[in-house]
């Protein structure tokens, strides 16, 4: 994947939607096998699908990602071995509603519950970031309680809209909303949809479908992701974040 100009390996696992000549065959995941026929095919478009909050029983082909281009002919009766690179569309297209990649000492997070005992911070880490030099990190310790939220609102754009998560450590992360009065900022409530588990070793990266959990609440608020963990009865753990997106297309 080529995220603002990095070529990195996508930390999950990602299918390959196949269209030969631009019509719809399949859908495979990594290291599977496709057969074409005929072989004089010109090119196959291969479009990258993600399973919506890491689960698997839910695919879906990432909206804001180029298809990539496998160009024939092929050898008849013989393999062709490809490994696709998915851009994202340009900026003219995408709007980004939230991006954090902890770079900057300004974080856009913000503690909900501040204040009150074990109340945890994100602090920004150089220990093993996804990408860049900085990472968010938060300490747990025992009876601890991690609630933060995007700093920024935003409205239902009423289109598909999108989070991405990179995270690591030894606690399950919360996904959910805040939802607010959209004249005063008024908290109406927050609610979590969706526990992710970190893979055991090194970073895993989550795709979102937000615009499912918005659309049951509708235009009449704004919104913010929410974030929350908790420490266990004895002994510290961690969590590490990076690369938090929201993404949507642009009103054009």
């Amino acid at each position: 994947m080529v995220i603002e100009n990095d070529t990195l390996p996508i930390e999950a696992p990602i299918d390959a939607w196949v269209y030969p000549e631009g019509k719809y065959l399949t859908l495979t995941e990594s290291g599977g096998r496709v057969p074409i026929v005929p072989a004089q095919t010109p090119y196959i478009l291969l479009a990258g699908g993600v399973r919506d909050g890491g689960v698997s029983v839910s695919r879906k082909a990432y909206p804001f990602w180029q298809f990539d281009t496998l160009w024939g002919p092929f050898p008849p009766e013989q393999e062709t071995y490809h490994r696709p690179v998915y851009r994202y569309f340009p900026d003219t297209l995408l709007e980004y509603v939230f991006r954090e990649d902890f770079e900057s000492p300004q974080v856009g997070f913000r503690v909900v519950n501040a204040g009150e005992p074990g109340a945890v911070s994100l602090q920004r880490s150089f220990t093993q970031p996804r990408r860049g030099f900085w990472c968010g990190a938060a300490s747990l310790p025992a009876y601890s309680d991690f609630r933060i939220e995007t700093a920024t609102a935003f409205p239902f754009p009423q289109q598909e809209i999108w989070a991405e998560l990179s995270v690591r450590g030894d606690r399950n992360l919360g996904v959910g909303l805040t939802w607010e009065n959209a004249q005063t900022g008024a908290v109406f409530g927050r609610e979590i949809y969706l526990l992710l588990r970190p893979p055991d070793q090194g970073w895993g990266t989550f795709y979102i479908n937000l615009t499912p959990w918005l659309a049951g609440k509708g235009t009449l608020y704004r919104y913010r992701l929410y974030l929350t963990s908790a420490g266990d009865t004895m002994g510290t753990h961690a969590l590490y974040l990076d690369d938090v997106r929201i993404l949507t297309w642009k009103q054009l």
